[in-house]
């Protein structure tokens, strides 16, 4: 194919992503099950053709074009997600000095509660979880106290001003990508996968999910390791436990690469940089409100879960009842365990992201809830390795929007079973059928 026809399909491929992600923000509700499915197939279709034609143009261009995408979003409510108003909720809290983690957003509600400003009934009917204590780390709630300090009566200010860090995070995310990737002798265009996905643009970006500033937090920590930079490799790990907790299940990979007095060493800086960070929430009630969020998140939640519907399904034969509450302590016992013994197993010389994204894929499967956003962090880990699954994954995920209406959500396992089959498949078939088979996904950037 010549070289103005290679040009010209990419344009119009950034033309096509342009109008559709315009049409999104524009129109698209998260109950408008065809309308969201189909913008989202335009725009896993254009981003596919991308990355065929990514040597057409410039690095550059392509990483312009990525962030132009996330900056659409900038001032727009999320449609996707009512995340943003439990932000809120907890930022005008905490800028009247009140911890979130003290009390149920219920409380608030009854006769005779304090009055705090900004904490009203309208913005409590926008809760997606009145009854349950909120389940955001210190440095996130840092952030909603920063968004609502600038704008105290505003949902949207506020919104933009996250967005802003998650912007900013997400561009230092793709410059870091590039720079590791050049460290371990990958091509740099692999970063691509990343910065053009629809799936981390939309979730993270449009719908304010801070998996994006915890990536970030993530890649500069192993950034630093790669440079033997440990305590800043430590502090920023701290920092992406302190946005999010899933990077803790990171930590047993060290304990097989690193010496024994380096390892002691480098988790004890971990250690002291996450107290640090976790201190001000070191009172009896705080720790109570987030202990019993986290134990209701693992006994209570479920949306979109593979391992664990299979698990309900088969105790619901036996006993006649969800089993939810017992599969929600063991699971991630299991989890421990499977992550545990694959380290210990595994040869690896060197604590790389590949060797993460295996940690990160055995605590998802064990996980009673995964939501679209939650395999963003997988996704970016993918990009060191060869296995192109998480991007069939990207795509197939935005499935689970489908049960969405404008009153209920109602869960389709059979499209749950296929979007766990076809992912599952072609994992199968990367690992073990991919050199005997002459298709393979070709389009996508191969490991160098």
């Amino acid at each position: 194919m010549g070289k103005g026809k290679r040009y010209l399909i990419v344009a119009l491929a950034v033309l096509v992503s342009l109008l559709a992600y315009s049409f999104l923000i524009l129109y698209v509700e998260r109950h408008d099950n065809l309308e969201l499915l189909g913008v989202y197939t335009v725009l896993f279709l254009s981003y596919v053709v991308l990355i065929a034609f990514r040597e057409t143009s410039k690095i550059g261009w392509l990483v312009a074009f990525a962030i132009v995408c996330r900056l659409l979003f900038m001032i727009d409510l999320p449609a996707l997600s009512d995340d943003i108003y439990r932000f809120v909720w907890d930022g005008r809290l905490l800028i009247q000095g009140i911890e979130p983690f003290a009390q149920l957003p219920s409380y608030y509600m009854q006769p005779g509660s304090e009055d705090v400003p900004g904490i009203t009934s309208q913005l409590f009917a926008l809760l997606n979880s009145p009854d349950y204590y909120t389940v955001y780390p210190p440095l996130a709630q840092d952030i909603f106290w920063i968004a609502v300090k600038l704008f105290p009566n505003s949902v949207m200010g506020s919104a933009v001003v996250m967005r802003l860090f998650i912007i900013s995070a997400e561009c230092g995310s793709i410059f870091l990508l590039i720079a590791l990737l050049r460290n371990y002798g990958l091509d740099k265009r692999n970063a691509l996968l990343y910065a053009l996905n629809p799936l981390v643009i939309i979730e993270l970006t449009g719908n304010l999910h801070f998996e994006a500033i915890m990536i970030f937090f993530l890649l500069l920590s192993v950034y630093s390791f790669s440079k033997n930079q440990l305590w800043p490799s430590a502090l920023c790990m701290a920092l992406a436990i302190a946005t999010k907790l899933i990077p803790l299940i990171f930590l047993p990979i060290f304990l097989r690469y690193l010496p024994f007095k380096r390892c002691l060493s480098y988790y004890g800086m971990i250690f002291l940089f996450t107290v640090l960070l976790f201190l001000p929430m070191a009172r009896p009630d705080l720790i109570h409100g987030m202990t019993t969020s986290l134990a209701l998140y693992f006994q209570k939640f479920e949306f979109n879960a593979s391992i664990y519907y299979l698990v309900r399904y088969f105790g619901f034969r036996a006993v006649g009842y969800n089993i939810i509450g017992m599969a929600g302590k063991i699971l991630p016992l299991l989890t421990l365990v499977s992550i545990l013994f694959y380290t210990y197993k595994h040869k690896y010389n060197s604590a790389t992201p590949g060797v993460m994204l295996w940690c990160l894929f055995i605590y998802l499967l064990f996980s009673t809830t995964i939501h679209p956003w939650y395999i963003t962090p997988l996704l970016v880990l993918s990009v060191f390795t060869q296995y192109r699954f998480v991007v069939i994954w990207s795509f197939l995920i935005f499935l689970s929007y489908l049960g969405y209406s404008q009153v209920s959500f109602n869960e389709n396992l059979w499209l749950t079973g296929f979007e766990y089959g076809v992912v599952i498949f072609y994992l199968f078939y990367e690992i073990y059928l991919k050199k005997r088979v002459q298709f393979s996904f070709h389009i996508l950037p191969k490991h160098e």
